[in-house]
């Protein structure tokens, strides 16, 4: 029998998690902003237990830590082995006793009842084979009248970073569409299914925002760091590409960087981007 979600874990704590992790500064800079526009969903004044779901290194589940009280209780969980040993090293420098970073499937693992206070993710909620099984692990795991907020991408057609950068490669490989509401990035882009699954999973006054804002990406690399980092933090991407020659991919670097010199001003890739912020009660 196959393992849950094996693809997604292979990926993120193998080197696509050592990849993020290695480029963290780069890809918090690009994601904060967007983050806190789902953070600000949640009660100004937390308390009891915070849940942060694909909380990667770390950086959002100490954001939240160090806007509040010292005495909350917060839980980062993501599936990346890499990623979790980092969020405990910046936890432990900044002495923040009261976080317990775990290696945990969220779909199979999360085994709570009524204990989290309020449950937050940016971008960590869309890689699951079954979402509803996972949101509905999240809501049971959920106090009774507790906050879930989270932000996930729109379509990749209102989010250029990734839709033009695809037309590109798709000139050197055979790129194909993964199948609709398939785990990745992009799995939420319908708004009614996600919708669906807020409603399947018993989440109540659920409700999802259109949020529109430039986005940063690589900030402080060169072009050609740029392409090579794109390529290199994309689970679909690092898989077809692995079975590409050198050559390929070295031309297919060349040709993001033709495409990343509309958008830099050098410093940073600038980039529309389109979001969904979702909030919802249990």
């Amino acid at each position: 029998m196959e393992e849950v979600n094996k693809k997604q874990k292979d990926f993120w704590s193998g080197k696509g998690g050592d990849v993020w992790v290695e480029k963290q500064n780069a890809m918090d800079a690009m994601l904060k902003p967007l983050g806190e526009a789902a953070i600000n969903k949640l009660p100004k004044k937390l308390s009891g237990n915070i849940l942060d779901i694909g909380c990667g290194c770390g950086t959002t589940t100490l954001d939240i830590a160090n806007q509040q009280s010292s005495d909350l209780g917060l839980t980062g969980l993501d599936i990346s082995q890499p990623m979790i040993d980092q969020a405990n090293k910046l936890a432990k420098a900044q002495g923040k006793g009261n976080i317990d970073f775990k290696v945990l499937d969220v779909q199979t693992e999360l085994n709570e009842e009524n204990f989290y206070s309020s449950a937050f993710s940016r971008f960590g909620v869309m890689f699951f084979e079954d979402s509803i099984k996972a949101f509905t692990n999240i809501n049971r795991s959920l106090k009774e009248n507790s906050n879930f907020a989270f932000v996930c991408w729109q379509s990749p057609k209102l989010n250029p970073w990734q839709s033009l950068s695809l037309q590109v490669i798709k000139e050197f490989v055979d790129l194909p569409s993964p199948p609709e509401r398939s785990p990745g990035p992009f799995a939420f882009a319908d708004i009614d299914y996600l919708n669906s699954v807020m409603v399947s999973s018993n989440f109540k006054e659920i409700e999802i925002e259109n949020h529109r804002q430039k986005i940063t990406m690589f900030r402080g690399r060169s072009l050609e760091e740029a392409s090579v980092d794109y390529l290199s933090i994309n689970p679909t991407l690092t898989e077809i590409l692995r079975q590409s020659s050198d050559s390929a991919i070295k031309e297919i670097s060349k040709s993001l960087e033709k495409l990343f010199e509309d958008y830099s001003d050098g410093n940073g890739l600038h980039f529309e981007s389109a979001t969904w912020i979702v909030s919802a009660k249990k």
